[in-house]
């Protein structure tokens, strides 16, 4: 009999409840046959006693097949015949009221199917296998709290989870794997060469460890049987999958006004340097005629003009910002501590810029409910979705954001009615320009993320220190 990792905090263990008999049911239900099904169907919605005659009229099927499919139920111990007379088993029959919803074309394995499958469980050993409190007032509720509450919490317990047997990892590598999240089970079992009977005990296994779930598709008059994620789960990775941000084909044209990852923390060393020697004037002609030039911008062209302009004043602004210089009378200054900043490496000063208590986004006007440290560092965890390092547009990577910066963009496992559901994230106006803002300020001049455009639209791309920084 399988059991978990004594590592592990939940102890599920087969032995502590008698699952053989569920596992002799989950192998006879992976032979059923459609008209088992239908059969099936029929006796759990009729009384303990039926007439074998006035049943086998109800079904398009011969004599003989209609006595096959009986002899199926009997072997599951749900029937027995006496002469014209069928007698249902009360107790299997809950069964398999229960388990018949996986053959239905609308079955869902959500939360509200797991909490059944868990009440099949005996209640005392619940919070043995699971460690929540034994005085809770709603067990299911604190399982879900304590292991499938957030995306988060969830994906921290599947990689924490050891199953003691290098088949069962290799099984959820390989549902993981999946195109869509879903394998069959057939495959499963010729992959790893195993007998029916210790691939239904290691899908139980799974099962109560809340990682997959047996499914089953109709073809032709027989079901096809799949492993998939939890209903709530799987949808939740299908979001994940079809907000992939697409990368921009390596033939169109990224225009990077400013192509050095490091630049911005590099021409704030380049003012400095030249304000220790003397105060520089900020006056709109000598911006353009003496730092422009300084900091290598072009000037070629009218959005080149305007582009320097609002640049430099970016870097001016960071500068006083973080009290290395200050304006008096037009002047930049440099201040105390300027020589010591200008001696890091660029990398220690993009560092020193991302962690300085002073430093704040000045290029967009943020809601102040969204401006504190927490959001922008909530904001910035959203550049782990695309570290890849290829250019992507800012508009198609927002579609795939999932940080919370508001109540609605908190993804939680809720409940409505019956329905289990991870939220899905929805933004403001004011949540978009925070997001933006964090991109094309905070870590572009950080060194973390490079910015330009492509067709006239903004795009962005994680720089090397970028992904370093952020790959955990």
């Amino acid at each position: 009999m399988l059991e978990l990792s004594p590592a592990r905090k939940n102890k599920v263990n087969l032995v502590d409840y008698n699952c053989q008999q569920d596992i002799e049911n989950r192998i006879l239900m992976s032979d059923f046959t459609a008209l088992d099904v239908e059969i099936l169907e029929e006796i759990l919605f009729s009384s303990l006693k039926i007439s074998y005659r006035k049943l086998s009229r109800n079904f398009d099927c011969t004599e003989e097949e209609f006595s096959q499919s009986i002899k199926t139920l009997s072997g599951a111990g749900l029937l027995a015949v006496q002469e014209d007379t069928i007698l249902v088993d009360k107790e299997k029959r809950k069964y398999f009221e229960f388990q018949i919803a996986r053959f239905s074309p609308d079955f869902k394995p959500d939360m509200e199917f797991l909490q059944g499958l868990l009440k099949k469980v005996p209640i005392h050993l619940l919070p043995i296998w699971y460690s929540i409190p034994r005085s809770s007032n709603n067990i299911f509720e604190s399982i879900v709290e304590k292991y499938l509450l957030t995306p988060q919490i969830f994906q921290r317990y599947l990689m924490e989870l050891n199953l003691g047997d290098p088949v069962l990892n290799s099984l959820i590598k390989d549902l993981f794997a999946a195109p869509d999240f879903k394998v069959s089970s057939s495959d499963l079992i010729a992959k790893y060469n195993l007998t029916r009977r210790d691939f239904e005990e290691m899908l139980l296994v799974l099962e109560f460890n809340f990682v997959c779930c047996l499914v089953y598709e109709k073809e032709d008059n027989h079901w096809l049987e799949f492993v998939a994620p939890f209903h709530e789960w799987h949808e939740y990775l299908r979001f994940l999958k079809a907000t992939e941000t697409p990368r921009i084909d390596a033939k169109e044209t990224v225009v990077r006004p400013i192509l050095a990852d490091f630049a911005f923390v590099q021409d704030m060393g380049t003012l400095l340097g030249k304000a220790l020697k003397k105060p520089i004037s900020l006056s709109p002609q000598s911006i353009l005629k003496e730092l422009a030039p300084l900091c290598s911008l072009p000037l070629e062209t009218p959005s080149q003009i305007e582009f320097a302009q609002s640049y430099l004043s970016q870097v001016i602004g960071k500068i006083c910002l973080i009290r290395l210089g200050e304006q008096t009378d037009g002047q930049l200054q440099a201040l105390e501590g300027a020589s010591e900043w200008i001696e890091m490496t660029v990398e220690n000063r993009a560092l020193n810029l991302y962690r300085h208590p002073l430093n704040r986004i000045l290029t967009q006007p943020i809601a102040p409910s969204l401006s504190s440290e927490r959001y922008i560092r909530e904001a910035e965890k959203s550049i782990k979705r695309v570290l890849h390092g290829q250019w992507v547009y800012f508009d198609e990577f927002l579609k795939g954001v999932y940080v919370p910066l508001n109540e609605e963009s908190v993804v939680a496992l809720k409940k409505t009615g019956k329905q289990w559901k991870y939220t899905l994230p929805s933004y403001g106006e004011e949540e978009k320009l925070l997001l933006k803002a964090t991109l094309f300020e905070w870590l572009f001049e950080t060194g973390i993320v490079s910015v330009g455009t492509c067709n006239g639209r903004d795009c962005f791309a994680a720089t090397p220190h970028g992904r370093f920084f952020f790959e955990e």
